[in-house]
């Protein structure tokens, strides 16, 4: 190989090496600088738990509205059932009077029945002594007529046996005739007693039908009931279930929390150990030149900051002097920044931490800033809902009420 060709390919190789450094000097340039691997791992397992807590109380949230759907469900079924059972019972006291009435009515008919088979009799006896006599007569007037009449001494005697036979048949059939009567009249009554026991057996039927169709609705809805119970049992143990865990959960998330609290109070440690030391006169301005209102204040819900609303793009400044020792992404935070204030007269320590940055801030790790350097904008980045800036003031590595020092 020539010495011309070894010189190009130097020449080729040494251009290529100069394109590859200057691509990773451009991208090193152009990527934030994120959070170190410990605090990543950190955050990530606090996250983590954090997420799966809220798992556990969106499932509790879920099943203590079925617990209280399925009481209140059961509570309707049971002043229904209540109702129905109040409806059945005055129907079983009606039936009750309308079997007393009809036990009535069958004993009139049955005394009735006895006055007709009485009247029967009477009738009977009546026509069969009837019969008897007009028989006589008619034998009496065909052979006994002779008799009669030559044992008669006058034409008065004659005339008044005459009118005698008359009279006794006359008797006799008005007799009979009042016994016919009689026995039609209280077969008339017989049948209007027989008649009101029929209207009342169809109403007995009636309310018997009611009744039936009322205890199958009871019987579903002591079904429903049931159910709801087994609804309620099952929620209520779940409920148990989703207590332990979530109590199992929050050492958890607490156990991680503290674990990242006392990583990041390292660093602060480290940074005032290992750099020449700050004095923090505890003189803190407003982190924004304005805003809309405050949005939560610290402790609200477990709220370890303060929020300012105030519209994207606001700048947020330094509260005070100091040196930035965190400038990184979180999933929580979002683009955030921490600056090391110093020690105080009161011989404690002070940082800030300023969240939900619009973009990658402006400023870098180890940067000095002066009290009301712009830091970053307001944004929305993270676990946010809308633009604020999310402030904390940590004593000694231990977030404390920003109201304490940070005037709103």
């Amino acid at each position: 190989m020539s010495i011309a060709v070894k010189t190009r390919i130097r020449q080729v190789a040494s251009f290529a090496l100069a394109l590859v450094m200057a691509g990773v000097l451009f991208c090193q340039a152009a990527a934030p600088a994120y959070a170190d691997d410990k605090q990543q791992e950190l955050e990530d397992k606090k996250n983590q738990a954090q997420q799966e807590l809220e798992e556990i109380r969106n499932q509790q949230s879920e099943n203590q509205e079925n617990l209280e759907n399925a009481q209140a469900q059961k509570e309707q079924l049971e002043a229904k059932n209540d109702e129905l059972k109040q409806e059945v019972s005055e129907i079983s006291n009606q039936i009750d009077e309308l079997e007393i009435k009809i036990g009535e009515a069958e004993d009139a008919i049955t005394a009735k029945q006895a006055e007709v088979d009485q009247k029967q009799a009477e009738f009977d006896e009546r026509w069969a002594g009837f019969k008897e006599r007009m028989s006589s007569m008619q034998m009496l007037h065909y052979s006994g007529g002779i008799d009669i009449l030559s044992n008669a001494t006058n034409l008065f005697q004659l005339l008044n046996f005459t009118q005698a036979l008359a009279d006794i048949s006359e008797k006799d059939e008005e007799i009979c005739q009042q016994l016919d009567e009689e026995k039609a009249a209280l077969n008339q009554e017989k049948q209007e007693l027989e008649d009101q026991k029929a209207q009342l057996e169809a109403q007995e039927a009636t309310l018997a039908d009611n009744k039936s169709q009322l205890d199958s609705k009871i019987d579903e809805l002591v079904a429903n009931i049931q159910q709801q119970d087994a609804t309620i049992s099952e929620a209520e143990a779940r409920a148990q279930a989703l207590e332990a865990a979530e109590t199992e959960k929050q050492a958890e998330f607490n156990k991680a929390a503290d674990e990242l609290d006392s990583y990041l109070r390292s660093l602060i440690n480290n940074s005032s150990g290992s750099n020449p030391a700050l004095s923090c006169s505890l003189n803190f301005i407003c982190p924004l030149g304005s805003y809309k209102y405050i949005s939560c204040e610290f402790g609200d819900g477990g709220h370890k900051g303060r929020d300012y609303a105030a519209p994207g793009g606001t700048p947020i400044k330094a509260v005070a002097s100091g040196r930035v020792i965190r400038v990184a992404w979180h999933d929580s935070y979002g683009y955030y920044v921490m600056v090391y204030h110093g020690t105080a007269d009161d011989g404690n320590n002070y940082t800030t931490l300023y969240a939900h940055m619009q973009s990658w801030p402006p400023v870098s790790v180890e940067q000095t800033v002066s009290q009301g350097d712009v830091i970053g904008y307001v944004g929305s980045t993270g676990n946010s809902t809308g633009n604020h800036l999310h402030i904390e003031l940590r004593q000694n590595g231990n977030r404390i009420n920003p109201a304490l020092y940070i005037p709103g």
